[in-house]
Order: structure tokens, then C-alpha cells, then sequence
């Protein structure tokens, strides 16, 4: 995995690597400065590292963001470092940056584009918190029988998530929390609001935090009634869809279901709101090279499958003809 901390004018790299039996829990290879964040930087100092490190020969898996530097189908360093490898590598695209961009597109749908660093709709929910009372959240009203079991299947991955002897912490602990109050349950350990943090785009899950609260105290914040509305589309979509695939996502073998599965409800959830799955789906029309016939093997190691849904894979796994090799190719998209 990589990612970028621009400082001024100077990008520092950060690589690392991770894979039993020597790095089970991951091994920082080096934080070289780098002049520029384009692919083919980011692929040569990557190279460097590997090549120090005496690792080439092992690499089988990239894992990155999803930016143009990073996936490019001719320049991104993921490309030119399986080049460099001269193998054809898994691809595994960080699906939190993927669910961002969604997020995103939803967000810019019902409210419009945010031209500033900062969300305006964040600053002033910051400014008035302390003169709001915590103690009468709005809930959904959720009718629909599909989406209200969805909304059971949700809370059960979210309590199930939160009770682990390893729950999540931080931003991640507290969209969970917030998404089982607003569909009406309560978390493990109670409810507890956090104070409102950064407020500038480039945080992760603001957009999430924010709206999740905005909505539940759009009363006392005196918003019209079409805000309320939007607020509430939002949640909707946030609460059933986008917080359990967002606290799954780090689950590689889980990948290929879960992606599937959340395409077909926002296919499914056009009946519902076909503005808000529609912005999502072309998204990841978008996006859907990620979506790869190379990780469907995957689906046999997740916990998504039932085991007679992956006995009907396997065979159709087993005939299905071996290449003579596996050289790099153009990136194939579905």
C-alpha cells in the first residue's frame, strides 16, 4: 500500500509492504522524497525500495487509492510497476477511496458542488453544536420491507462489528455508532456524540459524520422542510447501504460480494430514490475496472458465500481456460 503527505512543494512516499511469514502485520520499506506525485515517480521510487529491500520476485498484489497518479490505464503507478515487474499482478484497489468518490457524487447531487477547502453546510453544524440538545435524535422512518431488511441486516453487521474484541476506532467507531441511531438502535457501549472534528474535504467520512447529525438535529438547526428531505435521502442511503460496505471494505476475500451485492441494491434502490442510485451507478460505471475477473477467485476465501454458492463457482473456477501465462496486459474493463 502507498499514499501521499504533500508538504510545500516536496512529497514524501510512504511504502510498505505486508505478507506472511515475515510481515503479517505489514513492514514500512521507506518514506522516499519524491519530486512530483505522478505515476511514474511514485513507480520508480516504489521499484527502488522493493529492489533494495530484495522483494521484487515476491510482490503479487498492489493496493491503492484510486487517483489518476495511482490507476491510470497507461501512466499510474500501478501500471508501470507491474511493468517493472514484468508480471501480471492482482490489482486491489482501496475501496474506501472508491466509496469516497460515491459519497461524493451523492453529496453533490442533493446539495450541489463545495468549491471551498471547507464544507459551509459543516462550518455552521460546527458553530452551533454546544447550543444543541443531544438528548431527542430524528430516526428514519423506514417503510419499505426491502429496505427495512436491510435495515435489520445493517444493524446486525454493526453491532456484531462494535462487540468484536477489536472494535474500530476513532472516526470509523463513530460513523458506526451514529449509523445505528439514526436507524433507531443503540450502540454497545450507549450513545455518546463526539464533538464535530475538521471540517475540510479532504477528511475522511466528513461528509458522513456531518450529515448523519444534520439530519437527526435538523429540528433545533431550523432547516426548511426540502433540507430536511435531502437530509433524510442521504441517510438513507448512508445508513442502509453505505456504512456496512464502507466498515467491510477492508476485507480483500470479502470483495467481489461485496461489490456485486452493492451494485444490485443501487440497481434495486433506482424504485426508491432513482436520483440518488443513479448518481452512485454511474459512478461506478466509472470506476468499474476495478470490478475484475482476477479477484473473483477471491469469493471463495470471503465469509460472504454461502458454501453452495461456492461450490457452484468452483467448477465454473476449474473450466475455465488457464492462460500459457500471466504477462502484463492493458487493464481489462468489464
Amino acid at each position: 500500500m502507498s499514499w501521499e503527505v504533500i508538504w510545500d512543494h516536496v512529497r514524501d512516499l510512504a511504502v510498505l509492504v505486508s505478507g506472511p511469514p515475515a510481515y503479517p502485520e505489514g513492514k514500512l520499506l521507506g518514506v522516499p522524497v519524491i519530486d512530483s506525485s505522478t505515476g511514474t515517480a511514485q513507480a520508480e521510487a516504489s521499484m527502488d525500495l522493493l529492489e533494495a529491500w530484495g522483494l521484487t520476485g515476491v510482490i503479487t498484489a498492489l493496493v491503492f487509492d484510486t487517483t489518476a497518479s495511482n490507476s491510470g490505464v497507461h501512466r499510474g503507478a500501478a501500471k508501470l510497476l507491474e511493468q517493472q515487474l514484468d508480471r501480471k499482478v492482482f490489482y486491489l484497489a482501496c475501496r474506501h477511496h472508491i466509496l469516497e468518490v460515491l459519497v461524493g457524487a451523492v453529496w453533490e447531487n442533493l446539495f450541489g458542488k463545495v468549491k471551498s477547502p471547507e464544507n459551509p453546510w459543516f462550518k455552521h453544524f460546527k458553530d452551533v453544536w454546544t447550543d444543541l440538545t443531544t438528548d431527542n435524535p430524528t430516526t428514519l422512518s423506514i417503510r419499505q420491507k426491502w429496505l427495512n431488511k436491510k435495515k435489520k441486516e445493517c444493524k446486525e453487521i454493526l453491532q456484531e462489528i462494535l462487540r468484536s474484541e477489536k472494535p474500530p476506532r476513532a472516526d470509523y467507531r463513530e460513523m458506526a455508532e451514529l449509523t445505528l441511531i439514526v436507524l433507531g438502535d443503540t450502540p454497545p457501549r450507549g450513545i455518546h456524540w463526539s464533538r464535530p472534528g475538521a471540517i475540510h474535504q479532504a477528511r475522511w467520512m466528513a461528509r458522513n459524520l456531518y450529515s448523519m447529525k444534520m439530519f437527526m438535529f435538523a429540528e433545533q438547526l431550523e432547516y426548511d422542510e426540502e433540507t430536511v428531505v435531502k437530509l433524510e435521502r442521504l441517510n438513507l442511503f448512508l445508513g442502509l447501504f453505505y456504512t456496512p460496505m464502507w466498515m467491510s471494505s477492508t476485507l480483500a476475500a470479502d470483495a467481489p460480494a461485496n461489490d456485486m451485492q452493492f451494485m444490485k441494491d443501487m440497481m434495486k434502490f433506482k424504485r426508491t430514490d432513482p436520483e440518488i442510485a443513479q448518481a452512485v451507478l454511474q459512478k461506478l460505471e466509472n470506476h468499474k475496472w476495478y470490478l475484475t475477473q482476477e479477484v473473483v477467485p477471491f469469493a471463495l476465501f470471503g465469509s460472504r458465500l454461502s458454501d453452495q454458492e461456492k461450490q457452484d463457482i468452483a467448477p465454473k473456477l476449474h473450466a475455465t481456460e488457464k492462460p500459457d501465462s500471466f504477462g502484463t496486459r492493458e487493464t481489462y474493463v468489464p
